[in-house]
């Protein structure tokens, strides 16, 4: 049952994690999530409590595993499990672009004047000029 593996993935994710095994947690990552490791707060990681998995709905790229964190007073989240060279893997890249939000920034609009050229200005088009190579 594919469900079920996608979150067995995730508990033993989460317990490799909990036991600070990275070599663990490298295994069960997508290969563009493993840099992230780099990054994991150990101890801060160790002191939480795990995460309940609950359920794993099929998606086209593998399975949203839904869980509760206790740490948080049971506030409810979903994971990405994906299918990778054959075998289910925790995908954090995915995960974190899944609970994402669009933001669009708004710039100022470039406003460009004409100015009158300085006489510096002519220099440097002239020393332009002098440095091409004849034609």
């Amino acid at each position: 049952d594919g469900a079920a593996a996608a979150m067995q993935t995730l508990t033993d994710f989460q317990r490799a994690l909990q036991s600070g095994d990275e070599a663990t947690c490298r295994s069960l990552l997508t290969d563009d999530s493993k840099p992230v490791l780099a990054e994991m707060p150990w101890d801060a990681v160790r002191s939480r409590q795990p995460l309940a998995v609950l359920s794993a709905e099929p998606v086209p790229c593998g399975f949203h595993v839904a869980v509760t964190d206790p740490n948080r007073g049971g506030a409810r989240g979903t994971y990405v499990v994906a299918r990778e060279f054959g075998r289910l893997v925790v995908d954090l890249i995915g995960t974190a672009e899944l609970h994402s939000e669009v933001v669009s920034a708004s710039f100022p609009r470039e406003d460009f004047t004409p100015r009158e050229l300085t006489a510096a200005d002519f220099d440097r088009i002239r020393q332009f000029e002098l440095s091409q190579p004849p034609k």
